[in-house]
Order: C-alpha cells, then structure tokens, then sequence
C-alpha cells in the first residue's frame, strides 16, 4: 500500500535552524562607555558619515572597508557551517555498483510480458516475508520499477534518480534540483518498502502535488500490483 499524502514541507524547520546557526553569532558591538557620538563602532569626530537617502551609514573607504571584513566573516562563518559538504560525487561513487547492478537486471526484465512483470511484486513480496533484506532486494526491486515506469509513463528512471531513491530507501535527506525528477524517484523507494507488508506513506507539500503524484506516478506501483491511495486535508477520519 503506497499512500501520498500532503504534510508541511519539513525542509522549512531544516531552513529555520541554519538561518539560526548562521546569524546567531554575529552580534553588534557593544556601546563604548564614552561621552563622543557612537554609531556602529565608529567616532563620528574621526570619520565622515552621512545619513541622507541613499547613503550607507559610513563614507569612502570605511564603509569598503567594513563590507569587506563582514563578507568575509561570513564567507568563514559558511565555510564552517558547511565544511565537507557532499557534493554528489561522494555519494555517486558509494553507490555506483549498486546502480550497476540495477542497469545489469534491466534486459532481463525487459523481455518480461506485463503479467510476468507483475508477478514480480509477488515473488519480491514472498522473499521479504521469509526474511530477506529490503537492502538484499533493492536493485532487483528498483530495476522492476524501472521498467514499469517506461511501459506504464514512458519514462526510465536515469542513474541519478536510482540513487535519489537509494539515499531516500536509506533514511537520509536528498536534494535535487526543479525538473530531475523529485516525483519519479519517489516510486523507487516507496515500491521497495512496501514489499514488507506494512504500507508506506510519500509526503508531499499540498493537496495538489498529493493528488497529482497519486495519480500520475502512482500508475507505477499499480500496474505492479500493489494498492494506491490518496489522503487529504478535507477528509474524514472513516475516510
């Protein structure tokens, strides 16, 4: 049973924390215990500052100056938040025997007839319930939905998805960008952990995409047998 559903983006609390971790440590200076005029720091006596429209606070060199050092305290202040950052590449060599592994199944099923195809989810299913790993069944899993999604959508999922779905199948958060596929990759994942019996939920940022992942991709798992429903914010508890 896959069921998409529609929840509050939980990338926005991630959102929150960093802009917390960021400009948490960048506090004002403290107000010198002094009788001369004090803005941000400098002695107006010493230095020019203008307050007109359009003017930055400081003249010249200084405000260059000050815009620098606080560039470049941020350009630290990130390079610390984000130091070893996975650009992909990383992630793409982990997986990479698996995804072969995936691409080597491909013409085997692919001279499968649509009910022979289907029976796969049985056999899958009945290899899980006996106690093999979801891990252990992943790329013949993956490689299953990678050819119902060609004949049922008309599109084969690429590498980058079926990692997209390996890293989600692995409990971490995947980012990818507009158009590569966010909603495809979901299926692979959510077809695998199925297989267990227990039902999965895809979440999705509004009813909209909800009903719309449900019906598009969600042809996916049901021509593969499995059962597809829709949970809105306008429904009942029965339904």
């Amino acid at each position: 049973m896959v069921t998409t559903l529609a929840e509050p983006a939980p990338s926005v609390a991630v959102v929150w924390k960093y802009s917390a971790a960021l400009f948490s440590p960048l506090t004002l200076p403290k107000k010198q215990k002094t009788s001369r005029p004090y803005f941000m720091g400098l002695d107006k006596r010493k230095y020019k500052l203008r307050f007109g429209a359009g003017a930055g606070g400081v003249d010249g060199d200084i405000c260059g100056r000050r815009k620098g050092r606080v560039v470049a305290s941020l350009g630290g202040l990130l390079s610390s938040i984000f130091k070893g950052a996975d650009d992909g590449e990383a992630t793409r060599q982990q997986y990479a025997s698996t995804v072969s592994l995936i691409s080597y199944l491909e013409p085997q099923f692919l001279s499968l007839s649509d009910s022979e195809l289907r029976e796969r989810t049985t056999i899958l299913r009945q290899r899980a319930q006996n106690g093999e790993s979801l891990d252990a069944l992943l790329p013949e899993a993956f490689a299953v939905v990678r050819e119902a999604s060609k004949r049922v959508l008309g599109l084969r999922p690429f590498d980058f998805q079926l990692i997209g779905g390996i890293v989600l199948h692995k409990g971490q958060i995947g980012e990818m960008r507009t158009g590569e596929g966010k909603t495809l990759v979901a299926i692979l994942p959510a077809y695998l952990n199925a297989l267990n019996g227990k039902g999965v939920h895809v979440v999705t940022v509004n009813d909209y995409f909800a009903h719309r992942d449900c019906e598009w991709v969600g042809q996916v798992p049901r021509f593969l047998g499995l059962k597809v429903g829709l949970i809105q914010q306008n429904m009942s508890s029965e339904q």
